[in-house]
């Protein structure tokens, strides 16, 4: 199999690296690297030992491609997953899947009439920490599902194509629906544009589901210390605790409130075998194209992950709870 890799940023080389890794395993046959910058994708190329292209259209035309990685700007991920599509090619592309949730369902046409394979990038579906975690709900370990709260707070100048609802908010929705296997019933967002008009640089998202509440906050404007990436879930039984940046570690705390009285058992580590979530997404692309099946984060995953976050916006915007169809 051999890859075309579209973008490459900060994020588009950790892809370049991995690939490397995949075709030193023998996984692939190769890679081609493209950015339409010479100057971003040339030391990239040299680094890993790739072969480059500054033109993606002519290299989505090129019969020896068998699939496409598109790590580029969110704003070209419909055209060039669309093209590639139509090419023959079969894709993955970086989370959000589209601007909107109309150009995903043209996606998801396309893939369907063209048989093509449609993954998307949600990277925490391969997390082994909320693997875990998810097993253990399913399980029934923690009891019934109360709460889900996250955290995503840094500080840093908001980006000019994008707020942290389509940048954060959307890898969490996205885990929520994945943890509880269901949709949520109504959502309500609250955002704040202090710096760059137009782009929220702070979002709280509230979304009810059947039983449980999910609480979610996202900042960019966040200067207390070191960056915060935290998941916790609160059950009737006992409660867990996700650090992102610990993805070996989840925390389990043995306390709840049970008939009527605080059970406080104390708390423990649990520890988790260790894969790096871009290789494991990485690998289950390959997988997904070589026995033509369906990839555990695929379209329609895509799909409902921008459905939510427009929803989300439509909230902030009328200051509303809005119900889900």
């Amino acid at each position: 199999m051999k890859i075309a890799l579209i973008g490459t940023g900060y994020w588009g080389r950790n892809h370049a690296k991995v690939w490397r890794e995949l075709k030193d395993e023998g996984k692939i046959e190769d890679v081609v690297l493209c950015d339409i910058r010479e100057d971003a994708v040339k030391p990239i190329a040299k680094d890993f030992g790739f072969q480059y292209s500054t033109d993606p259209r002519e290299l989505l035309s090129r019969g020896d491609i068998d699939a496409v990685d598109i790590a580029s700007s969110t704003p070209s991920h419909y055209p060039l997953a669309k093209n590639a599509m139509l090419q023959g090619k079969d894709v993955l592309v970086e989370k959000p899947m589209a601007e909107n949730s109309e150009e995903c369902r043209e996606l998801i046409s396309i893939a369907e009439k063209e048989k093509r394979i449609l993954m998307v990038g949600h990277i925490f579906r391969y997390h082994p920490a909320l693997n875990e975690l998810r097993g253990m709900i399913k399980r029934g370990e923690l009891g019934e599902i109360v709460t889900l709260s996250t955290r995503r707070l840094s500080l840093r100048y908001p980006r000019s194509d994008m707020g942290v609802l389509l940048a954060l908010a959307i890898h969490d929705v996205d885990i929520y629906t994945y943890l509880l296997g269901e949709e949520p019933k109504e959502i309500m967002s609250i955002t704040s544009s202090k710096y760059v008009k137009g782009i929220e640089e702070e979002a709280f998202i509230y979304m009810g589901f059947s039983r449980a509440q999910g609480y979610i906050w996202e900042s960019w404007n966040y200067p207390f210390g070191k960056k915060i990436r935290v998941l916790e879930v609160v059950g009737t039984e006992s409660a867990a605790r996700i650090d992102y940046l610990k993805p070996d570690e989840l925390m389990i705390y043995d306390a709840a409130i049970v008939d009527e009285k605080v059970k406080n058992e104390g708390e423990f580590v649990r520890r988790v075998p260790y894969i790096e979530p871009l290789k494991a997404e990485l690998i289950d692309f390959v997988n997904s194209v070589e026995r033509r099946k369906r990839p555990q984060a695929d379209m329609f995953v895509g799909l409902k992950a921008v459905e939510i976050i427009e929803r989300a916006m439509e909230s902030a915007k009328s200051k509303k709870l809005v119900r889900w169809e």
